[in-house]
Order: structure tokens, then C-alpha cells, then sequence
């Protein structure tokens, strides 16, 4: 196991098992005495912790609260990365209700036992919780409506392929809502580990420029990051003390540059193309281009219809001559020639219904149907044969 995710492993596992015994888990520098840590208290109101077992509520060790700000909606799927004792999995269950569910991903054995124990306790259904790696979500590709975490990503390993992974499970137009320890601007390096052993456990903060960037690479768009609480030098003053650090002399370097921040972007929504089915008179070979008096138009199609099929364009196309069952067997098409006899092909269906007959469709046609930038046409020489036909 990579180091980084050894060492946090076992910490998260020690605050599980300190919130299972009755106390507040704790990850990072405490406060002293009976101060609430600036960290994650007053995250959730009473009305939210209304219901659920004690222990979710200890064992909450984020820095924000992504569920308040995620909208969720009822019906859709939530997965929460490293979901700890289980709250914000909990939370979002409620939100998204019982035609909705939520997923918790923790690799911690003890994180995971808790987290069910407070699922038994709570009474709510529509919730799993899996054992895995966020560097390598356990979950199929476009499944999931929205992705919560709270307080996590800063502590993986590869930042980067954590987000190509959440990317990769959300369905087109899904949503990315987390909340995060980020960095404002240039800080030592010195001092900037000092702050983030603070801040919580062994947390690798990324800058918010860098934030953004990645997020961007691993394809998102509609990236905002919003601050949720600006920590103080104070309030790590006796923590840092503790440490041997000169809490005064680092502090005009540091004050206001960490904070929590509500990190949302999206996947962009796919948008489908159509379906088109073309339907041939009986041509002597699968595109029409054999022997020497080749149909100019036919030329022109076949280009248009490879620069199309190259861009993603899904386009079926049928031979009377060589497939005589398809046209039989499609009733719109069977409907067209009992009607107009196969003199008035070819037959275009765009989405199943009829778009074009009698002719074959211009690329600007095809550019209008499918959403493609158009290109110059690329037309292939009157005479050349099409590949394996036994006409040439």
C-alpha cells in the first residue's frame, strides 16, 4: 500500500474507534480545554443531527457540509468519497429519499463497521456502503448522479486520478460537490505543513488555482470553489505552540490563505445524436461506388457519410440488393415502398421516422441532424471500387 494511504488509514482508523468508544474522533490538532476545533464544529444545525445515532455525528471528522450545499434531489443516486462513520451518506439519504439511495466508500475496516452501525441505528434503507479505493471507485461508468466528499480529496495520493475516477462515475450532466481544505495563494513550504498538520490528518491541501486546473483536466466544467470558513492563526495558535512552531513570526505569511471551501463543478451533459438509418435502392456492392459510371451524388454521400461515422455518428445503412429482410422487416420502411415502390429510394430515417426520400442527404443536412462543426468534403474518384467488392 502507497505510504500516504497507510498513514491515513490508520488514523482514520484510530478516530473510528474513538468515536465507537463514546468520544469525539479526532484527526488533526485539537483544541485546547473545552474549545469547540474550528474544523468541524457548528457544521451541521440540530434539526440535521435530529435522528441520527450519536456516533455518526463523533465520527464526523469534514470540514464542511456538502450535503446542505449539493441540492439534492429526490431520486437521484449519491456517492460519498470517504464516508467515514457515515453522516453525510445518512443526510443525503434523507434528502434523496426512497426512489433515490447513497453510497458510502471508505477503505477502512473500522470507518466501515462504524458507518453500519449507524445505518442499522438510523432506520434508513436506501443506503450502501462500499469498501474501496477513491483512486479507483468501484462503481460502473455514468451511475451516479452526484458525488459528495468532505473533507478527503486533500488527503489522496493521486488528486489527479481521484477526479478522473469521479468524473468516470457520473452520468452526463452529473454533479461534483464537495467541500475541501484549499490553499489561497503562495505559502512556504515550511510553514504550509505546519498549517495542514493542523488542519487535519496529514491533509495535502492543493492551491485553488491548482485545484481548478485539475479539475479541468480531468474534464469538468462550471468549476467554482466558494470559501465556507477562513482559519485564523489564532485558531491554531496552541496547537502550532505545542508543535515548536513561532506561532507570531509565521503568522503574516499565512493568515486568510486556508480555508474550507464548497468545491462544484460538473460533467457536461451528453448530448445524443440521432440514430440515422439509411436505406439504398440494390446497388451492386455496400456503397454503390463499382464499375465506371459511378453516380457523382453517391460519390459525394460516401465521403460525407465516412467524415460523419468518423465524428461519432451513428448510421446504419441497408442494400436492397444484399438485404432485403431489413427493408421487409422495418414497417416504416415497408410502409414507404408499398407505397411509392423502391423507384423512390433511397429512404433516410432519422430516430426511426422519415427524414428524407428520394435522394441522399447533403452533408449540410447531415451537419443540421447531428450537432457537427461541418469540414471541407472530401470526395473520392468516379471509378474506384469499394474494397472485397466482387463487382471490380
Amino acid at each position: 500500500m502507497n505510504p500516504v494511504k497507510q498513514i491515513v488509514q490508520e488514523k482514520y482508523a484510530a478516530a473510528a474507534r474513538q468515536a465507537a468508544a463514546g468520544q469525539t474522533a479526532c484527526c488533526g490538532g485539537s483544541p485546547s480545554g473545552d474549545a469547540a476545533d474550528p474544523i468541524t464544529s457548528g457544521l451541521y444545525d440540530e434539526a440535521q443531527k435530529l435522528g441520527l445515532p450519536e456516533k455518526a455525528v463523533l465520527a464526523s471528522l469534514g470540514c464542511g457540509n456538502p450535503t446542505a450545499l449539493a441540492a439534492l434531489q429526490p431520486g437521484e443516486t449519491v456517492l460519498d468519497l470517504g464516508s467515514g462513520g457515515g453522516i453525510d451518506v445518512l443526510l443525503s439519504a434523507r434528502r434523496v429519499g426512497p426512489t433515490g439511495k447513497a453510497i458510502g466508500l471508505d477503505m477502512t475496516d473500522d470507518m466501515l463497521a462504524l458507518a453500519r452501525e449507524n445505518q442499522q441505528k438510523a432506520g434508513i434503507a436506501n443506503v450502501e456502503f462500499l469498501k474501496g479505493d477513491i483512486e479507483n471507485i468501484p462503481l460502473p461508468a455514468n451511475s451516479v448522479d452526484v458525488i459528495i466528499s468532505n473533507c478527503v480529496i486533500n488527503l489522496a495520493a493521486d488528486k489527479d486520478q481521484v477526479l478522473r475516477e469521479a468524473f468516470r462515475v457520473l452520468k452526463p450532466g452529473g454533479r461534483l460537490a464537495v467541500s475541501d481544505v484549499v490553499v489561497r495563494g503562495q505559502v512556504p513550504d515550511e510553514l504550509r505543513q505546519n498549517m495542514l498538520l493542523w488542519v487535519g490528518c496529514l491533509a495535502g491541501a492543493l492551491e485553488e488555482q491548482q485545484y481548478r486546473s485539475k479539475l479541468a483536466a480531468a474534464g469538468f466544467t462550471g468549476i467554482e470553489i466558494e470559501p465556507s470558513r477562513i482559519y485564523s492563526i489564532e485558531d491554531a495558535r496552541a496547537f502550532l505552540t505545542g508543535q515548536g512552531v513561532d506561532v507570531d513570526a509565521m503568522a503574516p505569511a499565512v493568515e486568510g490563505k486556508f480555508l474550507s471551501a464548497f468545491i462544484h463543478a460538473a460533467k457536461p451533459a451528453a448530448t445524443p445524436r440521432p440514430a440515422i438509418q439509411i436505406f439504398d435502392p440494390a446497388l451492386c456492392c455496400s456503397t454503390g461506388l463499382c464499375g465506371v459510371d459511378v453516380d457523382p451524388a453517391l460519390v459525394n454521400f460516401s465521403a460525407d457519410l465516412a467524415w460523419a461515422q468518423q465524428n461519432g455518428v451513428s448510421i446504419e445503412r441497408f442494400n436492397l440488393a444484399q438485404q432485403p429482410l431489413a427493408f421487409a422487416e422495418n414497417p416504416t420502411v415497408r410502409s414507404f415502398l408499398e407505397r411509392s415502390g423502391p423507384q423512390a429510394l433511397p429512404l433516410v430515417l432519422l430516430h426511426g421516422e422519415v427524414a428524407l426520400a428520394g435522394r441522399y442527404p447533403t452533408r449540410a443536412e447531415l451537419t443540421r441532424w447531428t450537432g457537427l462543426l461541418p469540414i471541407a468534403p472530401e470526395t473520392k474518384p468516379a471509378g474506384a471500387c469499394c474494397p472485397g467488392s466482387s463487382c471490380c
